[in-house]
């Protein structure tokens, strides 16, 4: 009878240290359960925060893509205006010509003055005509003014019709006494004489064609040349 009585309390002390057990165990997984569902949310709210900082990322880089893309337009869209515009003509920067006296004509290295032929001669002839003197000496006047450490060079031209009467070979011949009369005449004006030189270039360097009358008349010339003596082949020393 005893025995039967502590049985059954065995039995009654293992029933409620099994349901106690039990009772703690559940209490401890809803803790558990609790903490984890906690995370959870903690987890979901920064997951949603991140997202939210991206969509804000995103909408930052399509608004830059959509400015970049406009600039791009309006690039592209300026370079086609350029394009289609006139391309402006270069300002080309003209060296101011040197002042030269009235009648005279600038040339590298100085200046020149031509006379024609029926001025200072007669037809075929190589002597000064007597009106011809006072033009030399207005030249020689501009000479000795305006160029007076020059190097005066004196070449006599003629048309090509041949010599028949005149007694001369040719007309290099004749050009050549031409320019020496000139250059004689201005030595005598008071041009130093090492200054001075005579040419004579016959037909060989016409103005125009020697076509018609008109244009022969133009070819018959003497030139005088007033030049800086260092651009000579020959230079004074």
């Amino acid at each position: 009878m005893f025995r039967a009585k502590s049985a059954l309390l065995t039995l009654a002390l293992a029933g409620v240290l099994t349901l106690s057990t039990g009772c703690e165990d559940k209490k401890n997984r809803i803790v558990m359960l609790e903490e984890s569902n906690q995370q959870l949310l903690e987890d979901l709210n920064a997951a949603q925060d991140e997202l939210a900082a991206m969509r804000s990322a995103n909408d930052q880089c399509q608004s830059n893509l959509s400015a970049a893309h406009n600039q791009n337009s309006n690039l592209t869209r300026q370079l086609a205006d350029a394009r289609n515009q006139p391309r402006p003509q270069p300002i080309i920067q003209q060296a101011p010509q040197p002042q030269v006296p009235s009648g005279w004509t600038a040339v590298p290295g100085g200046a020149m003055i031509a006379v024609e032929g029926s001025v200072l001669f007669d037809p075929g002839k190589a002597k000064l005509r007597g009106g011809a003197t006072g033009d030399l000496s207005r030249i020689a006047e501009v000479i000795r003014r305006e160029y007076p450490s020059k190097d005066i060079l004196v070449y006599g031209h003629t048309d090509n019709t041949p010599i028949k009467k005149s007694g001369w070979k040719d007309n290099l011949e004749l050009s050549t006494e031409r320019a020496s009369s000139v250059v004689r005449w201005l030595s005598k004006e008071g041009i130093s004489s090492d200054r001075l030189v005579a040419c004579g270039c016959g037909d060989s360097r016409p103005r125009v064609p020697n076509s018609n009358e008109a244009n022969r008349k133009q070819n018959r010339r003497v030139e005088i040349f007033a030049l800086d003596a260092d651009i000579q082949t020959a230079s004074r020393r």
